[in-house]
């Protein structure tokens, strides 16, 4: 089994190798020629294959960039287009959504989330008191990000509960940084998935997980590796983590296109550049 990671790709090929075919789990993959994604898609189909994957049942689907999301692409408005329809394939439909920002603001590989939630466009408010305003086009989007249990002393699962008790969203995206395993993934993929996240879970720290059985509502779950962990066999490097060396282009860039995807997602009649004039 692949160790510390959260990336169902890496697990599902891991376990492939080791033991040949996998019942209960389909693969699919394709090549997205104008983003220049490379698609997988991985559905755990069964209890008994989510237990072996130790993935709970739903849709995986990984995005990998032939180069890092930190350097320059003309791909990248395909890019923001292709993960818009990821997120239609893991999400219950728009309805009202609440887009919950994971992670430390404070600690650059922790903070995409949180960078992410800044460019969301929040529009619940739009819809409910601008009176004046044809806002038909807009979906219903309301946007959090409030740091880590160190910070608050709260945990994001009860946060996010107490959230949902009070707005009623028919879906919650929930967007992290991630850990992979093999270091090649890291700043190149985006996973997206229907089955939520349990924060800090590829670095063996795992909180409450924010998922359709703690939430009462469908979550889906956004975020790309930064991080992964040292497997050399030196006891000298035991439990440590690396991260690319322009981890700030990284996070900055991971988060533009994780709420440009959301943002066309929930406002499909608009175009990025309309969004991006009404983001304050």
């Amino acid at each position: 089994m692949a160790v510390d990671t959260d990336l169902a790709m890496e697990i599902f090929d891991d376990e492939r190798e080791n033991g040949g075919e996998l019942s209960g789990v389909s693969c699919k993959k394709t090549f997205d020629e104008p983003s220049h994604f490379e698609i997988t898609e991985i559905d755990i189909l069964t209890e008994a294959a989510a237990k072996r994957l130790k993935k709970p049942v739903g849709r995986y689907i990984t995005l990998e960039a032939q180069q890092p999301l930190y350097e320059y692409s003309p791909y990248f408005g395909a890019q923001c287009a292709a993960a818009a329809r990821a997120l239609s394939r893991v999400c219950e439909g728009r309805g009202a959504v609440l887009f919950f920002g994971l992670g430390n603001r404070r600690i650059t590989p922790d903070s995409v989330g949180a960078l992410a939630a800044d460019r969301v466009f929040a529009t619940r408010h739009i819809k409910r008191l601008s009176q004046e305003l044809d806002t038909d086009e807009l979906g219903e989007l309301s946007v959090i990000s409030a740091g880590v249990l160190a910070q608050t002393g709260i945990e994001s699962e009860e946060l996010a509960s107490a959230v949902c008790r009070q707005l009623a969203p028919s879906q919650v995206i929930v967007c992290d940084a991630l850990a992979c395993s093999e270091p090649s993934h890291m700043g190149r993929t985006i996973q997206l998935c229907s089955t939520g996240i349990s924060p800090g879970s590829g670095v063996d720290n795992a909180r409450a997980e924010l998922s359709e059985k703690t939430l009462g509502v469908p979550a889906a779950a956004i975020g790309v590796p930064t991080v992964s962990r040292i497997m050399s066999g030196d006891s000298r490097f035991e439990g440590l983590l690396v991260t690319p060396k322009p981890v700030d282009k990284l996070v900055l860039r991971a988060a533009e296109l994780i709420a440009a995807a959301v943002n066309l997602y929930l406002h499909p009649t608009l175009t990025a550049d309309e969004i991006n004039s009404l983001i304050m």
